[in-house]
Order: structure tokens, then sequence, then C-alpha cells
């Protein structure tokens, strides 16, 4: 006997003024969603804070864990205030100046150091959500001359994208610093960092969470053309990427958007991290009870992909109908992953020994058709180990410490649950391991299943037993019932 049907694509829902009071939470947990995303780029602390408190209410009165991820504004470029509304033609020179530089007719940047940052034809310079778009043909004096690719608007304050950057601005700005003591004082499991672009950015937000003595996991989201091109060192400081479609879109156009979305799923899957889609999968549920047949399509082979979650924006943030949002994006992921072929289909080599014993737990497990995988763990590595391998059956990891168990809730294929103290003795563990995976109603009576343990006791990285059990009645742990079979 198997288990039923277990959702392995998590969905992670941002709160906003759609979900703001304590109601609205409990009932996007309850509709699915396995995180709950704080944005940062909007809101004060206090609202955050309230946020953060409705997320673990509702997930204590769920009874499931839940994963906080705060999201950092990171540093945003912007037009001038002052930029006057025009139409920009194709082909047009214009010039752009930093917004304290006097010059008449130039187009007014709120960044000091656009003209060291660019490269003349490499560097594009993109405005708002990706029109117009100029190539930098020139930089003298301060002043960067381009010419005008697509045509578009040019309006005050809109965004400003620059791509192929010599040089940039910080990767944590004073208000990210400000806003990640938020994050740490709400305890949140995942810090999400915006326009990184190359591992150090990444390993300067480690060090700032270091330094406030944080746990959380580091997303680093992939928004620029520089983090697709310096992917292999980001993925080797974060825990976990985001696909951030929509500012990667503006960067790169469009068209580049789906292989650049498989690419980065590919390798980060491959890395064994985390990887989150995001951005408009389900935009039009802002004011529609149902998505369209495209957008249903663009989330499932996000799911085909092999993403560890997907994400709600504006859907749940100040949508008419985010609950819905959560049990349609819930549904179309329980529907899509029948059409893939989820087996141990990762053949790179395991980055280390207790890696190892998972990928070799993962085969056994394929090849016996076992109801799921149990994996004792104390800090969440050997369950992400076997999710890597993406097996075709759920992966049910127990912890003590519940910041584990939280982090755990959003990665791909993984049931975490808390696992109770026990005496040290590692019958008496897998005995308390498969009493609480059946106590969480996963397992049932005559399941077969594969239990992973390190014999030297609950240390990172020491998984080495590999057992095959099958579930006797529920009993507690020293009483008879549970049948060992040693594989």
């Amino acid at each position: 006997m198997t288990l039923p049907a277990t959702r392995r694509t998590k969905v992670l829902a941002t709160v906003g003024p759609a979900t703001a009071d304590a109601r609205s939470v409990l009932r996007l947990i309850q509709s699915g969603a396995d995180g709950i995303r704080i944005n940062a780029s909007h809101g004060r602390a206090e609202h955050w804070r309230t946020s953060a408190a409705n997320t673990r209410h509702a997930a204590d009165i769920a009874g499931r864990p839940v994963a906080l991820l705060f999201d950092l504004s990171g540093p945003k470029i912007r037009l001038s205030s002052d930029v006057e509304i025009r139409e920009i033609a194709a082909a047009q020179e214009v010039e752009f100046i930093d917004e304290d530089t006097p010059q008449n007719g130039a187009i007014r940047v709120r960044w000091p150091e656009l003209a060291l940052a660019v490269a003349p034809r490499r560097s594009e310079i993109v405005i708002g959500d990706g029109t117009p778009r100029f190539i930098v043909t020139e930089v003298s004096g301060g002043v960067v001359r381009a010419r005008c690719e697509r045509p578009g608007t040019l309006r005050p304050s809109k965004g400003v994208f620059v791509t192929h950057t010599e040089a940039g601005g910080p990767a944590l700005t004073n208000k990210d610093l400000v806003d990640l003591d938020v994050a740490v004082e709400v305890e949140a499991e995942f810090v999400a960092q915006s326009f990184v672009r190359t591992g150090d950015d990444v390993a300067l937000l480690r060090d700032a969470l270091d330094a406030r003595g944080s746990r959380a996991r580091i997303v680093a989201k992939i928004e620029k053309v520089e983090a697709v091109e310096n992917l292999t060192e980001i993925l080797e400081h974060a825990e976990g990427v985001m696909v951030a479609r929509g500012d990667l879109g503006v960067e790169a156009g469009p068209a580049k958007v789906p292989l650049l979305q498989k690419e980065i799923i590919s390798r980060a899957t491959a890395a064994g991290k985390l990887v989150i889609t995001a951005t408009q999968m389900l935009e039009s549920m802002l004011s529609s009870p149902e998505p369209t047949r495209a957008e249903a399509s663009d989330v499932a082979n996000a799911i085909l992909d092999g993403t560890s979650a997907v994400m709600l924006s504006g859907e749940t943030a100040v949508g008419s109908y985010p609950a819905e949002a959560i049990e349609v994006m819930a549904e179309i992921a329980r529907e899509a992953q029948a059409g893939r072929p989820f087996a141990v289909d990762i053949k790179a080599a395991p980055s280390d020994q207790a890696e190892a014993v998972m990928q070799s737990a993962t085969y056994l497990a394929e090849q016996i058709d076992a109801a799921a995988l149990v994996i004792p763990t104390a800090t969440g590595g050997s369950a992400r180990a076997a999710a890597k391998y993406r097996p075709g059956r759920p992966i049910i990891a127990l912890a003590e410490d519940e910041v584990v168990t939280n982090q755990l809730a959003l990665e791909w294929g993984v049931v975490s649950a808390t696992l109770p103290a026990h005496p040290g003795k590692i019958i008496d563990l897998l005995d308390e391991a498969l009493w609480s995976a059946r106590a969480a109603g996963r397992l049932s009576n005559g399941d077969t299943v594969v239990v992973t343990y390190g014999q030297s006791g609950r240390v990172s990285g020491g998984t080495d037993l590999i057992a095959v059990r099958r579930v006797g009645a529920a009993l507690p742990p020293g009483a008879s019932g549970i049948d060992l079979a040693m594989g």
C-alpha cells in the first residue's frame, strides 16, 4: 500500500493589503500555502511584524509547518522625479546623467555611479516594464549617450535597469540592513535578496545574517543578466534561488525568459538547491476567480521543469481572490506532477558520503515501491539531499528543531513534522520516527518505508544507515507492532 498522491511542488503566497488580517492568512494556509512571503518593498515594519505573527498563529491552528520568507527591496534605480513625460522614438539619441548633474535636455537618473557602471556597445538601459530600451553608445565626462532600440514613454520615477554593469550600487542598501533587523526579529526562515549579481553579493548578506545571529537561509533572486552569467558562484553561496521573471524579462527581454527559467531551475536542482519560480503566474486572478488557460499551462510548465515551489505575488497580496488563487495553484501542481517522470533523474555524482547514502535510499525506495522515505534530520540536510533526486514518493522529514521543520516546508516533496526527543539508541529513534510519521496521518498499517539515520546520532552530515521498515499497529515506541527488516 502506498501513500495517496501528495502535492510535491510547494506554494508560496505573498501577504499584503488583501491578506493583512489574521483570518485571511489562516485561509491562505488552509487553502494550501506552504510558505508566506513578506515583501519589504511595500508596507512598514509594524505591518511586517503583524503578518509574521499572523503566519505563526495560523500555522499553529492549521497544525502544520509553514515557512516565512522575508524579501528585501534591494538597490532600486529610478529616473528622477522631475523627468518630463515624453515619447522616445526608435533610433533616437539621448543622454543620461546623474540627477545632481545639471545639463539641459539630458535624462536624469538617481544613481551617481551610472557613468562608471555601463559598458559602451554592451550595456542596455531599460526603463519601466521594458520600454523604452536603449543601447549605450558612449560615455564621456559623466554623461552616458545611448540610442533607443525600442520606443516608449519616459515618466518620472520609473524604474531603471542597467545590464552588464561593470560596477554597481551596494548589494545591500541601508534600507535593506534596517529591514533585515525586522526579518531577524520575526525569525524568518528565509531571506530573499534582490538584484543579486555575484556570489560576493550573497556573501555580504550571509555576513549580515551571521552578525545578527540569524539561521535564515538565503534565496538569491535571479533577475539580472549578470546573475544568470554568475549563477554557478551564486549557487555556491545561496541556499536557494528565485526565478524572478518580471525584472529578468525586463533586462533580458520576454522572449528569452522561458529558456532562462528552464536553465536556472535545472542548474539549481542539480546543485540540490531550493528554486522558486515567481511573477505573474496567475495574474488574471487579481480580478477573476479563475485563471486563463495560458496561465495554467505556465504554472504546469514550471512544475514540469522541476521547480521546488511556485509563488503568488499580487494575486494574494492585493487580489480579489487570494485563497482561490492558492487553491488553483495547488490543483494545477497536483495535476501537473502526474506528467513528470518522478524518479531518480539526476545523475550527478553525490557531493559527499551522506548525500551518497541519500541517493542510495531514493533508489531503494523506488525499487521496492516504498510508501515514503522517512528521514529523521538535525539540520534538514538529509531531506534536501533526498529531494534533489526527485523521488517518486513523499519524503517525510522529522526534526526536533522547529526552525528546521519550517524551512523544510518549502522543499520539493518534503512533508516536514516534529520528532520528539529520544533516549539516544538507534532502535528507539527508528521506532520514534515511524510513530511520529504515522501519527501525522501520513502512513498506514502495513506500509513499507525506507528510513535513514546516522549511527553517530543527530549530527549534521552523519547519515550512514538505511533501513526498510514495515509500519505495524498504531502503538507508541517501545510497544510491539512495528516490524524491522534491515535492507
